[in-house]
């Protein structure tokens, strides 16, 4: 790294005649260099002043841009990167880095080593809304519901939560308590995604009948193809394990879990879709419907209109 007299030096002998091979040999730098310097005291006639090596630190943010990313948070808690883009759908570009250090400053976000880090990994969505609900149960950590059962069931296309109940314990019988109550509202799915685990599959299940659970029993009722996961091995069934995740961040801001269900479907833009639309799991599943033929009653239709 040159000094100021170094620089000095090389614009007197540039002045001088001498050749800018000959400079840069005597100083150990580039011929292309002592071009760069001597051309910019030819344009501003003051000897060229050297930036201090190293990365220059960005500038301060500013109290609009905290408040505007408090405010994005207090909304739609999300993570840095998906709040840069909902931001620069609204026309305010705030990059990402920014945002996240505003985040970490408030308390909202944590540095993640492991988030860094580069997964491989195939990522599989159905079309259609109602083609796969996934589902599973997960041990609620949040102190005021700490060791109660969360069931839930999510539609793959939208990432819309269809059905979801709270209990002490996990059974078949909730299981299919809170599905029925699902297809009931939203329609019944082509197919069900589930570990092997009791409440869902028979294998290690007691006190059974022909080896089906009640779940197992209302799925052959009800023509629901069942799929299982690979055993010990969760990333088939990860976007439910990702929603479970979302949950215990983001339940601590909500006074019950159905207020937090609400905000989920119906006010927070979901990361895996296009976050400049705003759409949230709820309008993603009606939008992504797949049209069925309607049955219409024949005595409805015009004679002239019915073919012979």
């Amino acid at each position: 790294m040159l000094d100021e007299k170094q620089v000095e030096w090389i614009i007197k002998a540039k002045i001088q005649g001498k050749r800018n091979m000959d400079i840069a040999d005597a100083m150990g730098i580039s011929s292309r260099r002592v071009r760069q310097l001597y051309s910019q005291y030819r344009k501003t006639g003051a000897i060229p002043v050297l930036r201090k090596p190293g990365r220059h630190r960005a500038p301060e943010v500013t109290v609009y841009e905290r408040e505007v990313i408090k405010e994005a948070y207090g909304r739609f808690r999300m993570c840095a990167c998906y709040l840069e883009k909902i931001l620069s759908a609204h026309g305010v570009r705030i990059n990402h880095k920014r945002i996240h250090r505003v985040l970490r400053e408030e308390g909202y976000a944590l540095n993640e080593p492991r988030k860094q880090r580069r997964r491989k990994w195939i990522r599989y969505e159905r079309e259609h809304s109602n083609s796969l609900w996934h589902t599973d149960w997960h041990r609620i950590k949040d102190p005021r519901w700490r060791g109660q059962w969360l069931i839930a069931y999510e539609d793959d296309a939208s990432r819309f939560i269809t059905g979801f109940g709270v209990y002490p314990t996990l059974t078949s019988r909730s299981s299919v308590e809170v599905f029925d109550r699902a297809v009931r509202r939203y329609g019944k799915p082509r197919s069900i995604l589930s570990d092997h685990g009791t409440t869902f599959y028979a294998v290690e299940a007691e006190s059974r009948e022909k080896g089906l659970t009640e779940f197992e029993k209302y799925l052959l009722k009800n023509k629901i193809r069942f799929i299982m996961g690979r055993v010990d091995h969760p990333q088939t069934n990860g976007k439910i394990e990702k929603f479970f995740d979302i949950f215990e961040k983001k339940v601590r801001y909500f006074q019950s879990v159905e207020e937090f269900m609400e905000w989920y479907n119906c006010e927070r833009p979901h990361g895996a879709f296009d976050l400049s639309k705003l759409e949230t799991p709820v309008q993603i599943f009606y939008k992504r419907m797949e049209d069925r033929e309607q049955l219409t009653d024949p005595d409805t239709i015009p004679r002239e209109e019915m073919i012979l």
